[in-house]
C-alpha cells in the first residue's frame, strides 16, 4: 500500500512540473510563430528550457550521442550561428566531462600525453593569432568582422577530443560504435533526398540542410546542360562503404561464401561517384590499398584474387569509360584515358581555377610566415566584393573563395592563416596521432584488429588528401580529433606492448650441485 501511495505522489509531482512547463512552452512557440524576427527573448528561452529538459540524458548517454553525431551531416539551421549537431554535443560532452572529473577525482581522462600537448598548442596558437589579428570577430553579436565562427570550431574540435577520451567503450559495445562512428555519414543523403522530393519533408531541412547538388538537379530540369553532382548521395555512400570495409576488412569483403558483402560493398563505390568528386573516389582508392597492406594480405592467397578482379574491373570501366555517368567520369578524369568532352572539360576547368588560387596565394606566405593572417573577414570587404567584384578587394583569382580564406588547399590553410607556428602544431599532432595509431594498430586488442587497421589507415588518407586533393585546416581538424579520439576511446588509451617476462633462475641452497661425473 505504501508502494503504491509513493507511486501516486511521484506521479502528481512529475505532473506539477511538466503541464506547467509545458504550457509555458506552448505560449512562447506560439509568440515565436507570430513574430520570428522580433523573439529573441523567447527563443532564448524555449532553448534554455529544451536544453533543462534533456539535460540529464546528456549527463547520461553524452559520450555514445558524441560519438554517433560526430560524422553525421546534422546541422541546427534554426540556431544563431547555424551550428552543427557535432559542436553542440562536443560542447556539453566537455563540460559534462570537466565537473565529472571535479567530482571524482579519482576520474581521469584516458591518457595519450604527446597528442594531448600538440592540441593544447594548437589551441594556443589560433588564440594568439585571433588576438593579434583584431580578435574573433562574431558578426552574430555586432562585431564588423565576421570568421569567428571558424576559429570556434578548431577549438570545438579540440574540445570534442576530450570529450571522447573522457571515457572508454565498453568491450561489449565496440563494434556497434564503430560502425555508428563512421556509418553517421550517411546522413548526408538526406540532404539530396529532401532537396529532390521538398514538400512534407522540407521541415527535415532544419536539421539537414540542403545541398547545392539539389539547385544543380533543379537546373538541369530546365534544360541546363551541365553535370549534376549529387554532394550527397556520393559522401553518405561513401560512409557506407567505409564502414563495411571496417567492420568486414578486405579480407572479409573477398569471401566467397559471402559474396553479398562484395556485392555491396562495390555498388556503393559506384554509389559515390554520383557525387562527381574526384576526391572521393581517390580516397575511397586509397582506402582500399591501404587496408590492403596493413591487413597483411600481399603476402597471403588473396592476392592473386585481388589484382585479378583490380584488373578486370579496370578492363570493364577502360572499354566503357566515355558511355558512363558523366558523374562517374568526372571522377575518373585524372587518368589517361577516353572520357566524354562536357565532364573532362568540367574537370579540368576545376583543376585550372584551383591551380590559378594557389600560384596566386605563394607568394603571399612569406608575409605571414611568423604570423598568420589568421581567419577573420572584414564583413564590408565581403558586401564590397559582392557589389564591385574582384577590382574593389584586391583582385583575387579566387572571388569570394580567397576574399573568405578558403581556399582548396590544406597546406596553404594552414601556412597564411597559422604561419610557421600552425604548422609546427598540426604536424605535431599528426606525429603524434600516427604514433598512438600505430601502436593500438600493432600492440591493440585482437578482437579489434580490423578496427585498429582501419583507423590507422582513414588517418593516414585524410593527412594525403588534406595535403595533395583538398583540405581546410578549420574544417577537417574536426576530422583528425575524432578519429585518433575515438581509438583511444575504443582500446581505453594507447595500447602497448605486453611486457617480456624473463624467468628467474632459482638455486636451493639446502640442495648441493650435481657433482660432474669423473672417468678412469
Amino acid at each position: 500500500m505504501s508502494t503504491d501511495r509513493v507511486a501516486v505522489m511521484r506521479s502528481m509531482m512529475v505532473y506539477a512540473v511538466c503541464l506547467p512547463l509545458a504550457i509555458f512552452l506552448g505560449y512562447l512557440l506560439v509568440k515565436i510563430a507570430n513574430d520570428p524576427y522580433g523573439s529573441m527573448v523567447s527563443t532564448g528561452m524555449v532553448a534554455l528550457l529544451l536544453l533543462l529538459m534533456v539535460l540529464p540524458l546528456f549527463l547520461r548517454w553524452y559520450h555514445p550521442w558524441l560519438i554517433t553525431v560526430w560524422n553525421s551531416s546534422l546541422l541546427f539551421v534554426f540556431l544563431p550561428g547555424q551550428l552543427q549537431g557535432w559542436t553542440i554535443l562536443a560542447i556539453l560532452g566537455f563540460g559534462i566531462a570537466i565537473g565529472h572529473k571535479i567530482l571524482h577525482r579519482e576520474s581521469r581522462f584516458l591518457s595519450a600525453p604527446s597528442v594531448t600537448r600538440s592540441l593544447i598548442f594548437l589551441a594556443i596558437v589560433v588564440a594568439v593569432t585571433a588576438k593579434l589579428r583584431g580578435g574573433i570577430g562574431l558578426h552574430v553579436f555586432g562585431d564588423e568582422s565576421i570568421g569567428g565562427k571558424r576559429y570556434i570550431l578548431i577549438w570545438v574540435a579540440i574540445m570534442g577530443y576530450f570529450a571522447i577520451t573522457s571515457q572508454a567503450i565498453a568491450p561489449n559495445k565496440r563494434k556497434l560504435m564503430a560502425v555508428l562512428f563512421i556509418l553517421s555519414g550517411a546522413t548526408a543523403v538526406i540532404s539530396d533526398i529532401v532537396g529532390r522530393i521538398g514538400g512534407p519533408l522540407t521541415y527535415i531541412g532544419l536539421i539537414f540542410p540542403v545541398t547545392d547538388s539539389s539547385v544543380q538537379l533543379q537546373q538541369s530540369i530546365v534544360g541546363d546542360e551541365g553535370i549534376v553532382r549529387y554532394g550527397g548521395l556520393g559522401t553518405g555512400c561513401l560512409a557506407m562503404a567505409l564502414t563495411l570495409l571496417a567492420y568486414f576488412g578486405i579480407e572479409g569483403l573477398l569471401d566467397l561464401r559471402k559474396l553479398w558483402r562484395a556485392g555491396l560493398f562495390l555498388a556503393a563505390l559506384f554509389l559515390t561517384t554520383y557525387g562527381g568528386f574526384r576526391g572521393l573516389f581517390i580516397f575511397a582508392i586509397m582506402m582500399v590499398a591501404f587496408t590492403f597492406y596493413f591487413e597483411g594480405l600481399f603476402r597471403s592467397r588473396l592476392l592473386p584474387l585481388a589484382v585479378l578482379g583490380s584488373l578486370l574491373l579496370f578492363g570493364g570501366v577502360l572499354a566503357f569509360s566515355d558511355h558512363l555517368p558523366l558523374q562517374f567520369q568526372r571522377c575518373l578524369a585524372f587518368l589517361p584515358i577516353k572520357l566524354d568532352p562536357v565532364a573532362k572539360a568540367n574537370a579540368e576547368g576545376s583543376s585550372d581555377w584551383r591551380l590559378e588560387i594557389w600560384e596566386s596565394l605563394v607568394p603571399q606566405i612569406p608575409h605571414y610566415l611568423l604570423l598568420g593572417k589568421g581567419l577573420g573577414i572584414d564583413f564590408n570587404n565581403l558586401v564590397s566584393y559582392y557589389q564591385f567584384g574582384n577590382s574593389q578587394v584586391g583582385g583575387d583569382v579566387g572571388g569570394t573563395f580567397t576574399v573568405s580564406g578558403d581556399y582548396h588547399n590544406g597546406p596553404l590553410s594552414v601556412t597564411i592563416q597559422f604561419g610557421i607556428w600552425g604548422v609546427i602544431g598540426l604536424v605535431w599532432f599528426w606525429v603524434a596521432s600516427l604514433k598512438a595509431l600505430w601502436s593500438n594498430y600493432k600492440y591493440g586488442d585482437p578482437e579489434i584488429k580490423r578496427l585498429n587497421t582501419f583507423l590507422l589507415c582513414y588517418f593516414i588518407g585524410k593527412i594525403i588528401m588534406f595535403l595533395f586533393v583538398f583540405g581546410s585546416f578549420y574544417t577537417d581538424i574536426m576530422i583528425f580529433t575524432g578519429i585518433i579520439g575515438f581509438s583511444v576511446s575504443l582500446n581505453g588509451g594507447v595500447a602497448r606492448p605486453a611486457p617480456i617476462v624473463h624467468p628467474k633462475i632459482v638455486f636451493n641452497r639446502f640442495r648441493p650441485l650435481p657433482v660432474p661425473a669423473t672417468t678412469g
